[in-house]
């Protein structure tokens, strides 16, 4: 039990007895164990340059061998887990940024004849490998924020990319690193191709790398270099946060990249938790890790950020996370030292000037998880958040334990029930207070039959490395309602679209004439007009001048009535820029408005498919927050006269699956395992589209009437 409110910190609680039957009316969280999902790697933070300087000059050595210990064993600390290496410098170096292979400006080593981590083994190398000794199941995972500068475009580790002349070397540069590391006695489970891939700060390494390109790198030149070396080291796309989903799967549908890159590494500063269940249900072989997610200053006291620090540790698993892997494991008292960067970053643990360590509410957060369960757990069912107001996420070990995470997110004491099988014992859990419940099976618990709030559509057995060996689906009321909708009469028909999908017209469409136009936005920068979007230059845009949020909006008024089926924007030099959640609204007046369609954005050219549309004025309306920008370089309607969708072409290796939500919604999955996009049927007609799918993608359809 973690309670902030009194002294209890992991503070174990006396033994409850089980009781028989049902629970007393009230709340339950309902535990199934025989729904299993995926397998857990690891539960952890990252030892940057930072932390294991603080580590290892902060610290007598018996400090040092106390704070280790308390951080790696289970038996006497909180068993973390997994690290994440930084690559060279981040923006947590204590002596300014390197790389392993630093050249003089303008000159070039493609041989990568000066490459070194001689740097590492002053106090880098020997903290992991006490970790190691402290904890033999570690995970370790490596990735750069910048490839040496006389690689880049920028001549630095400062901005730019990758030129693609360097790709094999950067390669070589991948498994030198690999090597040398595992002759130290460390082996790395996985890379990354770069630490937010999507974003060049201006103060310490970064490297920006778009999706195409990591794609490329992957399948042509990293991918090879690794499975030639011999090592197991895994490849996993992205590292950045969960408001840009599709930069993964666009790996994922590059056949030469995908066959050696199991999952994604995902970031918590944009977006929400849920693009990893929306992620994988597109993708559903791919497994799903959270890397990086830093607590700070900016979170306010020490009770929010623990809520928030319980938001992750409960929310990335409920969300097929295999790892919940924090940012620093350990900082100084004024949260450094740093290379540029992050200010108000916390670590784990704080390691302040007298030598004395403070655990940070992180450490508890992480520790609810990590010290109960062992890597190989594997999560089981659990009463959905909204079930309850106790939040919960459920594991069974592999000697058989089962273990319960829940929190307390309300201002008030809690009581429930926890139900497994015939089986019920109360609890009370008080305000803001975190709490580990463990017991062992004592025989096959027959299912509960019930929903849980969501269902699980099971599209056959998956390659290897699939989470929990089966291609599944976990569609719960909240997911449908995040996906691709369009109004079709009075009822929604709602589509998954993963990347590569396509919904394609029987006729070619043709842009608008957009003289007599009017066009508006909520908000604009005044370098960037809302002119721009109908300009007809692509270089020119319009941006909103501020983060993207609830209430951001741009309009047309069409001059008069027009018919049209679909609205594209482009993004065009401003990929990043996207509307990440929108809503198109229609209105005869430019007063009253009616929605007709939803969903997520994409990058460059957005197109928002339409059942023949006719209206003066449309207002495309952002529905989610983002710290990007809303930009669009050119904005446009179109045109097609309707045909006939073609018949879905026989010999396709389709696989569905349906079910049936709580509130009556019918759901249907369907599979692609075939080697070629196959078309796909869909559940109303009236659209104008054929739904194209793929391999190795899932769609997910939804059927709703309008409210």
């Amino acid at each position: 039990m973690t309670d902030l409110n009194t002294a209890q910190r992991l503070t174990p609680q006396p033994v409850q007895g089980w009781a028989s039957g049902a629970g007393p009316t009230g709340s339950t969280v309902v535990v199934d164990p025989t729904r299993r999902y995926q397998t857990m790697t690891g539960f952890g933070a990252s030892m940057t340059d930072t932390s294991a300087w603080v580590l290892t000059n902060k610290l007598s050595d018996a400090a040092r061998r106390q704070t280790m210990t308390e951080l790696f064993s289970a038996d006497h600390g909180i068993g973390l887990s997994m690290l994440r290496q930084p690559m060279g410098a981040s923006d947590f170096a204590v002596n300014g940024s390197y790389s392993y292979d630093d050249m003089p400006a303008g000159q070039t080593d493609p041989n990568l004849a000066a490459f070194s981590i001689d740097h590492d083994k002053a106090y880098i190398i020997p903290r992991l490998r006490q970790a190691l000794a402290i904890n033999p199941k570690l995970t370790m995972m490596a990735n750069p924020w910048s490839a040496p500068g006389w690689m880049k475009t920028s001549d630095s580790m400062i901005t730019g990319s990758l030129k693609p002349e360097f790709y094999d070397a950067y390669a070589r540069y991948f498994v030198k690193f690999l090597k040398g590391y595992r002759a130290a006695g460390l082996p790395t489970d996985f890379i990354s191709v770069q630490n937010e891939p999507l974003y060049e700060p201006g103060d310490y390494p970064g490297m920006s790398v778009p999706a195409s390109a990591s794609a490329a790198f992957i399948g042509s030149n990293l991918g090879p270099a690794v499975a030639k070396s011999g090592m197991n080291t895994q490849i996993l796309a992205y590292d950045h946060n969960w408001d840009v989903p599709a930069y993964p799967e666009e790996i994922y549908h590059d056949a030469a990249a995908a066959r050696y890159v199991p999952g994604t590494a995902w970031h918590c500063y944009g977006g929400d938790v849920t693009a990893q269940t929306v992620s994988h249900n597109d993708y559903p072989h791919a497994q799903a890790f959270l890397t990086e997610c830093s607590g700070g200053t900016w979170q306010g006291g020490t009770a929010a950020a623990f809520e928030q620090s319980m938001a992750l540790a409960i929310g990335v698993p409920r969300n097929w996370g295999q790892s919940v892997v924090l940012w620093n494991l350990a900082l100084d008292q004024r949260n450094g030292p740093t290379n540029g960067g992050c200010q108000t970053c916390r670590g784990v643990v704080t390691v302040n000037d007298d030598g004395t360590v403070t655990k940070e509410v992180e450490y508890y957060a992480l520790g609810h998880a990590s010290k109960f369960l062992r890597p190989g757990a594997v999560r089981i069912a659990s009463s959905v958040p909204a079930d309850a107001p106790v939040s919960n996420v459920a594991y069974q070990n592999r000697d058989g334990s089962q273990v319960l995470v829940a929190y307390n997110g309300t201002g008030t004491e809690q009581h429930f029930s926890v139900q497994v099988g015939t089986r019920h014992v109360s609890e009370t859990l008080a305000a803001g207070a975190a709490a580990t419940y463990r017991w062992t099976d004592p025989g096959r618990t027959a299912a509960t039959g019930a929903g849980l709030g969501w269902i699980d559509l099971d599209l056959g057995r998956g390659p290897a490395g699939t989470p929990g060996g089966r291609l599944v689906q976990s569609v719960s009321a909240g997911l449908i309602g995040s996906l691709n909708s369009v109004r079709l009469g009075d009822r929604w028909l709602t589509y998954s679209k993963p990347f590569g999908a396509e919904l394609r017209s029987a006729a070619v469409a043709q842009d608008l004439s957009r003289a007599g136009w009017t066009v508006a936005a909520s908000s604009s920068d005044p370098a960037s007009p809302v002119a721009n979007m109908t300009d007809g230059d692509l270089s020119t845009r319009w941006s909103s001048g501020t983060g993207q949020g609830p209430g951001s909006w741009v309009g047309i008024d069409l001059g008069a009535a027009q018919e049209f089926n679909q609205v594209v924007m482009n993004s065009g030099t401003s990929p990043g820029d996207y509307v990440r959640t929108y809503q198109v609204e229609t209105s005869p007046d430019g007063v009253t408005w009616t929605p007709i369609a939803r969903g997520q954005g994409s990058t460059d050219e957005m197109v928002i498919p339409l059942p023949p549309t006719t209206t003066r004025h449309l207002r495309i309306a952002s529905e989610a927050s983002s710290g990007s920008w809303w930009s669009i370089h050119e904005l446009n309607l179109r045109t097609s006269t309707a045909g006939p969708v073609p018949a879905t072409p026989p010999g396709q290796k389709l696989v569905r699956a349906s079910g049936t939500l709580s509130d009556g919604t019918q759901v249907t999955a369907v599979y692609n395992a075939g080697r070629n996009d196959a078309q796909v049927d869909l559940p109303l007609s009236g659209f104008g589209y054929a739904y194209w799918l793929p391999s190795t993608a899932a769609v997910t359809f939804a059927v709703q009437p309008v409210n």
